[in-house]
């Protein structure tokens, strides 16, 4: 029930190569983040869509052949690269409201994290949630 599919995951080009096998691309630390949110807040979390026909493609992995990438006139090390970070909604929720409901609970995190709150200067009305957090701190909190 709270387990994820490669698709959710990840970009349709990096699915299409690996299948299921592209979870074991994704840094296990960002899988057991998400695994306890989705398990813990109990209500469904989108991530990508585009498996079901969706427009949502670029929120998890991305790949050297997705457009958030080759828009890019420099080089993009984004944790998105990586397998470190995903971008999400929560079913009923709004994106402040699941950073708090996150910070509220962060005793239960299982390894610290990083959390978005704006991109060009306006809150997010997503989450962008990766593992790149080399403090002691639970949550480090960052804009774009």
């Amino acid at each position: 029930m709270f387990k994820f599919k490669g698709f959710e995951l990840v970009c349709p080009h990096i699915y299409r190569r690996f299948g299921e096998a592209a979870l074991l691309q994704l840094d296990i630390r960002l899988l057991e983040v998400l695994l306890w949110i989705r398990k813990d807040l109990g209500l469904p979390m989108t991530i990508n869509t585009w498996k079901a026909g969706g427009n949502l493609s670029q929120r998890g992995m991305r790949c050297n052949l997705c457009e958030k990438v080759k828009e890019k006139d420099y080089a993009y090390l984004s944790a998105h690269i990586f397998g470190q970070a995903v971008d999400f909604n929560v079913n009923g929720m709004d994106a402040k409201d699941v950073r708090k409901w996150i910070d509220d609970n962060k005793s239960g995190l299982p390894h610290p994290i990083r959390l978005e709150r704006k991109n060009n200067g306006k809150e997010t009305t997503w989450v962008h949630l990766d593992i790149r957090n080399e403090t002691s701190e639970k949550i480090v909190y960052f804009d774009v």
